[in-house]
């Protein structure tokens, strides 16, 4: 790979990177360095690595290495400190809530148009069937039996990504 395609595939993840770090680390200079290690890792493994999703990739990479940075301030602090490390749970589990939803986002916008409209209505605007029956002009049975198609394959396609690492 070179510099080019480099710069191409990974540095437009950088502001999202950085504020990730920040949020996580509460510190400039660490969220910085953060990255820049991060930056740093990808770059020496760019030839062995075969990434389907670089922002997925970089967006753990960067994570782990700032539960790194969290981990070796916590050694350095007493251990009485039990709310510091529930609060790094806490926001490790943010994390992986809102990096869940930008992949249910994505794979929503690869559903047929229909089912894309009802999961929608149903579960972002969190209408009731008749609403969205009203609203479509199908019937009930076929609003359930729709969104229910549409769950299935949502469900099939989120396991995989998170089973296996990437997105067919």
């Amino acid at each position: 790979m070179t510099s080019d395609d480099f710069k191409k595939q990974f540095l437009p993840h950088a502001e999202k990177l950085y504020a990730l770090a920040f949020r996580l680390l509460n510190n400039t200079d660490e969220a910085s360095d953060a990255v820049q290690d991060t930056f740093l890792k990808l770059w020496n493994k760019r030839n062995e690595l075969e990434i389907q999703n670089t922002e997925a990739f970089c967006v753990t990479l960067v994570k782990n290495i700032c539960l790194d940075v969290l981990r070796k301030r916590r050694r350095n602090e007493p251990l009485s400190n039990i709310e510091q490390i529930e609060n790094e749970k806490t926001v490790n589990k943010q994390i992986e809530i809102h990096y869940d939803w930008i992949q249910m986002q994505k794979l929503i916008k690869q559903l047929p148009q229909q089912q894309q409209q009802l999961i929608i209505l149903r579960h972002v605007k969190e209408y009731t069937m008749t609403e969205i029956a009203q609203q479509t002009g199908l019937s009930e049975a076929n609003v359930r039996t729709t969104l229910s198609r549409a769950r299935k394959l949502l469900r099939e396609k989120f396991e995989k990504i998170n089973n296996y690492g990437y997105q067919n």
